[in-house]
């Protein structure tokens, strides 16, 4: 077992204890605050990101933390954590069991490991560099459709995608693709990973989302990418799919 492994494992671990702090609070009466950015969060968003930092920390001194409650430590370390404690609040919210916890290593910016727990699911995603990505252990791989008119996409938000200009991309993918559903979040690029769907687009995203998703989706096969074409977890926008997908994605988005 290479460092890289063993360091896998043991955030894994961490990842799968924090995400029963989320699911202990999953249906149940809770507290609901709006952020100043008008995204909602709770107690169990705070609960399980603060119990992960604090693994984290003592798991691997040294490395630093960006968090999306509690903010950045250490952000110019070679090695910095990224934490999304449940991605997909909206739908934990509402009791749909779509949410995930994702834990991401990035070694001077670049994605290097991924974690995602879909815990109400009783699923997890693990990939690290060179190593492969699986699903509860059993290696996963993306999909190999090359064309769009035989592809499922899945699509975030309608409302992101006219705040960030691309609504007539997304019309013109509705008509284009064989289907277009919203499997939204972390779930949508999951069955991406592992070749349940063919690609999923995300129109607005912060680093901890996607931070893991690109190790993941890359160690399956697949590429990831923002609007731009560029291969990045440092914009705006989120593209996954299999690699024959990315040129006539970014052509019908325009």
């Amino acid at each position: 077992m290479n460092e890289l492994e063993s360091i896998l494992n043991r955030a894994t671990e961490i990842a799968e204890r924090a995400s029963e702090i989320a699911l202990s609070y999953f249906r149940q009466a809770i507290l609901i605050e709006m952020k100043d950015n008008m995204t909602p969060v709770t107690v169990a968003d705070k609960k399980t990101e603060e119990n992960i930092r604090t693994e984290l920390s003592l798991a691997f001194p040294g490395f630093g933390i960006c968090g999306e409650e509690f903010g950045d430590e250490g952000r110019d370390q070679e090695l910095v954590w990224t934490v999304d404690p449940i991605d997909g609040t909206k739908s934990f919210i509402k009791g749909i069991p779509l949410f995930g916890t994702l834990i991401g290593l990035l070694q001077n910016g670049t994605p290097i490991m991924g974690i995602m727990v879909l815990p109400a699911l009783r699923e997890t995603y693990t990939a690290a560099q060179g190593l492969g990505t699986f699903c509860n252990g059993h290696q996963v791989h993306v999909s190999n459709k090359t064309n769009l008119e035989s592809s499922f996409i899945s699509i975030g938000d309608i409302d992101c995608f006219e705040a960030s200009g691309k609504m007539k991309g997304l019309h013109r993918f509705m008509d284009k693709a064989e289907f277009v559903r919203g499997y939204t979040d972390c779930f949508g690029h999951a069955c991406v990973i592992r070749g349940g769907i063919d690609a999923m687009i995300d129109p607005v995203v912060s680093l901890w989302d996607i931070a893991p998703l690109a190790c993941l989706i890359k160690e399956a096969g697949g590429e990831y990418f923002s609007f731009s074409g560029k291969e990045t977890i440092h914009d705006s926008s989120f593209i996954t799919c299999g690699p024959g997908l990315k040129n006539e994605i970014l052509t019908t988005l325009g």
